[in-house]
């Protein structure tokens, strides 16, 4: 670059270009360590309760996936989300009559 090269731009518009690409850099950290929030056992309790609504008719070994595809809509993040945990959450909320076993895989 040559000296003087930026004499021609007004200082006010050099000045927007710093703050935007300062803003940009923080955005681009942020993004990087932003991370989703892991599912609370009530966050998990409500996907189970909206995938048993929808659930009539499916095969029942689709239906952690299903919980786990409604709860990444909502920005949880789901990798370590079981299909036990799952399992566990939708046979205790049909034994308190939360919800219907639309499912028929719990006993008794």
């Amino acid at each position: 670059m040559r000296n003087g090269e930026f004499d021609e731009i007004p200082e006010d518009v050099l000045e927007e270009l710093r703050e935007a690409e300062k803003e940009l850099e923080e955005e681009l950290r942020g993004s990087r360590r932003k991370r989703r929030r892991y599912p609370s056992t009530r966050d998990v309790a409500e996907a189970v309760r909206e995938a048993a609504a929808m659930a009539s008719g499916i095969d029942p070994g689709e239906f952690p996936n299903l919980v786990r595809e409604i709860l990444e809509s909502k920005g949880f993040y789901t990798g370590l989300v079981t299909d036990k945990r799952i399992w566990r959450t939708y046979e205790t909320l049909v034994r308190r009559g939360v919800i219907r076993d639309t499912l028929g895989v719990v006993l008794g």
